[in-house]
C-alpha cells in the first residue's frame, strides 16, 4: 500500500502534462497583456490608422490618423483626421482640409512621414508638410490647426534641396513659441524661431540663424542634437571628429569631441560653441542620438548620453554641463550596450535614469522591440516589452510613462502605456523631482482669504525671473487670480536655509469659499544657488481648495464707487461714439465682474462720466454700482468692493492686467467708494451748526439792544460772505470737473464783482455828494465805509448793513436816504440776474454732469439755491410793497384833489354871497 506522500507524488506526476499545457496556453495571453494602461477608441469611419501622435505636458495626447486608399500608386487619401485625448479620456475630433500636394501622402511609405506635428499652446496643433517644386528643390510649409479643425495662416518655413524635412521643437515655456530646425550631419544647423499661435491663427517670425560647431582643419561634424532649455530657449550639441595628420595610425589618429551652443530666447543670439568633452585615445566611433541630450532634471544643468566605441567594446558615456557651456562631470555608465546598435534611441528620463529603445527588422520595416530602463549609474532595472510592433515610441515625461499607438482593427486603435521606475524620492506628486513639499499640500483645505503659500526645494535656491500664477477652477474653466515673479520682492521671501520660498498672496486671491485653486510655477522661477541653473516649475499639479465657510456680509446694502480710466483708456473712451461708449461700459462692467469674480448682473457702470481735473491728464471717471447679493453663494457688496480695489490697485499682478477692458482702469486711482457725507463731514457740519447758533445768539442780543434796528442784517452779511466763499472754493477745487462750465463760472464771478463794486461806489459817492449827514458819517467812519464797499463786491446788499443800526452802533448807523435804499434794491435786483440765476444754472448742470460726491459742490448748490430763493422772495415782497405804496400815494393824491375842489367851491359860494350882499 502506497504512503500518503507517494500518492500525492503520483497525482502530481499524472497532472503535470495538463499543468504544462495550461501554462503554455496562458503565456501568450499574459505576454499580450503586459502593459499598464490601454486606451481604445472606436472610429465611426472604417480604414483609419494612426499615422502620428504626440503629447502635451499635461498628458493631453494628439493623434493624427490617415485613411487607406484603394490605389497602388497612392496608399493613403489626402484626408487628415485629428483626435485630441484629454487626461480624463474624453476625445474631440476634427477633419481639417489642408491644401497640400499628393507628395505628402502618396509616398511609398507605411506612414505619411512627410507630415509632422507638435502641440503648441492649449487648443492648437502645428502641422508641417513638404512640397516638391521640381529640380530637386523642396519647400516645407507649416500651418496652425485648432482642436476644432480651424486652419490658421500657412507659412513657408524653408527651401532646401534634399527632400528631408526639418523638425519642430516646442519651447519648454509654451508661450515662448517653437523652433523649426533643419539638421545636417556634416554642416551647420539652420534654425527659425517662431512665436506661438495667436487667437486668429497666426505665427510670427522671432529670429533665424545657424547653430555651428567650432571646426579646425581636417575636422567635421559627425552628428548633432537639438534640445530644449529650462528658460524657453534651445541648445545644440555637436559630435565632432578631428584627424591628427601627424599620426598615421588609423586607429589612433581620431580625436572625438562634444561641443554645445545655446540659443537665448530673450536676445535670439547663439552663444559661441564650447567643448564639453574630448575622447581619450583609442575611440573609433561616437554616436549622439536624437534625444540623447536633455535637461538634467535634478537641477544640475544638462546632460548628453554618448554611445562610445573603443575597438570591439562599447560604452555609454554621460556628459554633464551648465547652460554657460562649461562641463562639470563626465563618466561611463556601468551598462554594457553590446546589443545597442543605434544611439538614436537613448534618452534621459524625467525622474532620473535612462531609457534605451531597441529596434529590430521585421516584415513591415524596423520596429521597436523593447525598452530598457537604466538607473542613474547604468544598472538595468526594468525591461519593457512592447505588445505590438510600432515605429515610434513616445514618453509622457512628467508621469514617467512610455507609450505607443496600436491599430487594433480597421475601425479602432489604442494608446498603450507602460510605467517606468522613478529614481527620486521627491516631487512625484508635483511632477518635479526638485520639490520636497508645499504648504498647503496637494488636496489640502485652506481657509478663505489665506494670505501666504510656500514651496520647499531639495537644494538651496535663489530668485530668478519665472512667474508664479494662481488660478481658480470650477473643473471646466480656469480663472487667473494672481501672477508675479521674484522681481516683486515684496511678495516673497526665503527661509534661513534658502530652500523654502514663501509667497505673500493678496487678500482677494483665495476669496471664494469651497473653490479649487491651483498654482503654476514657471520654469526658472528660482535657480540653484550653487550652480545658477534654472529649476523646473510646477505645471498645475499643486491643487488645494478653500473651506465652505460663507462670508458674513452677504446681504450688505448696494453701494456706488468711482473708478478712473488711464490716460490711454480715457483717450480711447472719449474717441468712441455714443453707441460704442455704451458697449465699452457694458464690457468693462462684465470684465470687472469676471475678475472678482461676481455675477455680471451684480455690477453696472453708469453712462454718465466725469473728467478728473485734478490729475491734469483729462482722465475719465466712471460710476460703478454694486448691487446686493440675491443668494447665499454670492459675495457681499463690501467684499466685492474691497476685492475689486485690491485687484485694481495691484493690477500688474492680477487678472486686471490680462483683460483688455480692465487694463484701461487706472490702478493709482483704485476703487473709491462714494463717501457717507455725514460720516465724512459731520465735524464740519457740527462746526457750521455751532456757528449758526452763535449767529442766532448775536441776532437775539442785537434785537434786545435795539429792537427797532434792522437786525436781519446780521444774517444778510453772513449769507453773502458764505455764498461768496463757496463760489470761489467751487471754482478753485471743482471748476474744471466739467470743462464747459469752468470759463462761465469765472465770468459769472468776475461780472458779479465788477458790477457789485461799481454800483457800491456809485451809491456811496452819490450819497456823499447829496447828503450832508451821510458825508459827516463817512468822514467819521471812513474805514468802515471802505471795508463794506469792498465787501459789497460779493453782493451789493451788504451796504444795507451800514444803515441797519444794529446794536445802536454808530458804525452801522449810516444815514442812507430813501433814494439810496431804492438804488441798493434795484442794484441787487440786477445782481440777482447776473449772479444768482446763472450760478444756480451752473450748479444744476454740474450735478447732472458729474458722478463724484464732494462737500464743496454740494454746499455751492445749496448756497445758490438758498440765495436764489431768498432774493426772489425779497424782490417779490418788495414789489408788493411798492405796489401798495403806489396805491396809497394814488389814493392820497385823489383825496387831496377832492379836498381842493371842495375848498374852491366853498370859496366861490362865499364870494358870491359877498357879491350879492354888496349888491
Amino acid at each position: 500500500m502506497k504512503t500518503l506522500r507517494e500518492q500525492r507524488s503520483s497525482t502530481f506526476l499524472s497532472l503535470l502534462p495538463l499543468i504544462t499545457f495550461v501554462i503554455l496556453l496562458t503565456l501568450p495571453y499574459v505576454y499580450a497583456q503586459s502593459y499598464d494602461n490601454k486606451f481604445t477608441y472606436t472610429e465611426s469611419i472604417e480604414g483609419l490608422t494612426v499615422a502620428d501622435a504626440t503629447a502635451e505636458i499635461d498628458g493631453t495626447t494628439l493623434v493624427r490618423l490617415q485613411k487607406a486608399a484603394n490605389d497602388s500608386q497612392c496608399p493613403f487619401t489626402k484626408d487628415i483626421y485629428f483626435r485630441v485625448i484629454f487626461p480624463n479620456n474624453t476625445v474631440i475630433g476634427s477633419t481639417p482640409t489642408i491644401n497640400m500636394s499628393s507628395y505628402n501622402y502618396c509616398a511609398n511609405l507605411t506612414s505619411t512621414s512627410r507630415i509632422s506635428m507638435i502641440s503648441l499652446i492649449e487648443g492648437w496643433i502645428y502641422v508641417t508638410y513638404l512640397e516638391d517644386v521640381g529640380l530637386a528643390q523642396f519647400q516645407q510649409y507649416g500651418v496652425p490647426i485648432a482642436y476644432n479643425g480651424t486652419l490658421g495662416e500657412t507659412k513657408l518655413l524653408l527651401n532646401y534641396d534634399d527632400g528631408i524635412p526639418g523638425d519642430l521643437y516646442r519651447s519648454m515655456i509654451p508661450e515662448a513659441g517653437f523652433l523649426f530646425a533643419k539638421i545636417r550631419r556634416d554642416g551647420p544647423v539652420i534654425w527659425r524661431r517662431y512665436s506661438t499661435v495667436t487667437e486668429d491663427g497666426k505665427i510670427y517670425a522671432l529670429g533665424d540663424g545657424n547653430f555651428t560647431a567650432n571646426l579646425r582643419d581636417g575636422s567635421q561634424v559627425y552628428g548633432s542634437n537639438i534640445f530644449r532649455t529650462v528658460d524657453g530657449g534651445y541648445g545644440c550639441a555637436f559630435v565632432t571628429r578631428n584627424y591628427d595628420a601627424k599620426n598615421k595610425n588609423a586607429e589612433t589618429n581620431l580625436q572625438w569631441g562634444l561641443q554645445v551652443t545655446f540659443l537665448h530666447p530673450d536676445t535670439n543670439t547663439v552663444s559661441k560653441p564650447s567643448i564639453i568633452w574630448t575622447s581619450p585615445a583609442g575611440v573609433s566611433d561616437v554616436q549622439l542620438g536624437f534625444n540623447a541630450c536633455n535637461i538634467a532634471y535634478d537641477g544640475s544643468g544638462y546632460v548628453c548620453i554618448l554611445l562610445v566605441t573603443m575597438g570591439q567594446a562599447q560604452m555609454l558615456h554621460q556628459v554633464n554641463f551648465y547652460s554657460t557651456g562649461a562641463s562639470y562631470d563626465n563618466f561611463a555608465l556601468t551598462f554594457d550596450p553590446k546589443n545597442v546598435v543605434e544611439a538614436d534611441r537613448i534618452s534621459p528620463l524625467f525622474y532620473g535614469g535612462y531609457m534605451i529603445v531597441n529596434f529590430v527588422d521585421s516584415d513591415i520595416g524596423r520596429v521597436a522591440k523593447n525598452a530598457i530602463v537604466l538607473s542613474p549609474n547604468g544598472t538595468v532595472t526594468k525591461t519593457v516589452t512592447f505588445v505590438s510592433q510600432t515605429y515610434v515610441v513616445n514618453v509622457y515625461a512628467r508621469n514617467n510613462t512610455v507609450w505607443h499607438w496600436m491599430n487594433d482593427s480597421p475601425q479602432s486603435w489604442s494608446i498603450i502605456s507602460y510605467y517606468l521606475p522613478k529614481f527620486t524620492t521627491y516631487g512625484i506628486d508635483y511632477q518635479n523631482p526638485n520639490v520636497v513639499t508645499t504648504s498647503p499640500t496637494i488636496g489640502q483645505e485652506i481657509p478663505s482669504r489665506q494670505t501666504s503659500i510656500s514651496i520647499t526645494y531639495d537644494m538651496q535656491v535663489k530668485p530668478n525671473t519665472g512667474n508664479v500664477s494662481i488660478y481658480a477652477t470650477d473643473g471646466v474653466n480656469k480663472f487667473l487670480r494672481q501672477t508675479y515673479s521674484p522681481v516683486y520682492f515684496q511678495y516673497w521671501s526665503l527661509d534661513e536655509k534658502n530652500q523654502t520660498v514663501t509667497l505673500q498672496v493678496l487678500n482677494s486671491t483665495f476669496n471664494q469659499p469651497n473653490m479649487t485653486y491651483y498654482v503654476v510655477i514657471e520654469n526658472g522661477f528660482v535657480t540653484s544657488k550653487d550652480t545658477g541653473e534654472s529649476i523646473l516649475g510646477v505645471d498645475g499639479r499643486w491643487r488645494f481648495h478653500t473651506s465652505s465657510v460663507q462670508p458674513q456680509d452677504i446681504f450688505s446694502p448696494a453701494a456706488t464707487a468711482i473708478i478712473s480710466l488711464t490716460s490711454s483708456g480715457s483717450s480711447h473712451f472719449l474717441g468712441l461714439s455714443s453707441a460704442d461708449r455704451s458697449n465699452f461700459l457694458s464690457s468693462l462692467s462684465n470684465s470687472l465682474a469676471s475678475i472678482v469674480p461676481a455675477s455680471p448682473g451684480r455690477l453696472s457702470i453708469s453712462k454718465k462720466f466725469q473728467i478728473d481735473s485734478k490729475t491734469g491728464q483729462d482722465r475719465v471717471l466712471l460710476s460703478l454700482n454694486v448691487f446686493t447679493a440675491t443668494s447665499d453663494s454670492e459675495m457681499g457688496v463690501d467684499s466685492i468692493l474691497k476685492d475689486l480695489g485690491v485687484l485694481i490697485k495691484n493690477k500688474a499682478i492680477t487678472a486686471a492686467s490680462h483683460v483688455p477692458e480692465t487694463v484701461l482702469v487706472d490702478e493709482n486711482y483704485g476703487v473709491q467708494v462714494e463717501p457717507n457725507l455725514w460720516e465724512e463731514y459731520k465735524l464740519n457740519v457740527l462746526i457750521a451748526a455751532a456757528a449758526i447758533f452763535v449767529i442766532g445768539l448775536l441776532y437775539l442780543l442785537a434785537s434786545r439792544i435795539n429792537p427797532e434796528a434792522q437786525n436781519s442784517a446780521i444774517f444778510t452779511l453772513t449769507l453773502v460772505l458764505y455764498d461768496f466763499a463757496v463760489d470761489v472754493a467751487f471754482i478753485v477745487s471743482n471748476g474744471k470737473d466739467v470743462r464747459s462750465l469752468y470759463v462761465p463760472s469765472i465770468l459769472i464771478l468776475v461780472a458779479t464783482i465788477v458790477y457789485s463794486i461799481s454800483m457800491a461806489l456809485y451809491i456811496m459817492i452819490s450819497e456823499n455828494t447829496r447828503s450832508y449827514k451821510f458825508h459827516v458819517w463817512t468822514q467819521s467812519y471812513s474805514q468802515v465805509a471802505a471795508i463794506f464797499t469792498v465787501i459789497a463786491a460779493a453782493d451789493i446788499e451788504v451796504l444795507t448793513v451800514l444803515g441797519s443800526k444794529v446794536c445802536k452802533s454808530p458804525f452801522f448807523s449810516a444815514p442812507f436816504s430813501e433814494r439810496a435804499h431804492h438804488a441798493i434794491f434795484w442794484a441787487s435786483t440786477g445782481s440777482f440776474f447776473i449772479e444768482d440765476v446763472p450760478q444756480f444754472i451752473v450748479q444744476v448742470i454740474y450735478q447732472n454732469n458729474t458722478i463724484t460726491y464732494n462737500i464743496i459742490p454740494l454746499l455751492s448748490l445749496v448756497s445758490a439755491s438758498v440765495m436764489l430763493v431768498i432774493n426772489f422772495i425779497t424782490r417779490f415782497y418788495y414789489g408788493i410793497t411798492l405796489v401798495r405804496a403806489h396805491k396809497t400815494n394814488s389814493h392820497l393824491e385823489s383825496a387831496d384833489e377832492s379836498a381842493s375842489v371842495s375848498d374852491e367851491m366853498d370859496t366861490k359860494e362865499i364870494t358870491d354871497e359877498t357879491h350879492l350882499s354888496s349888491r
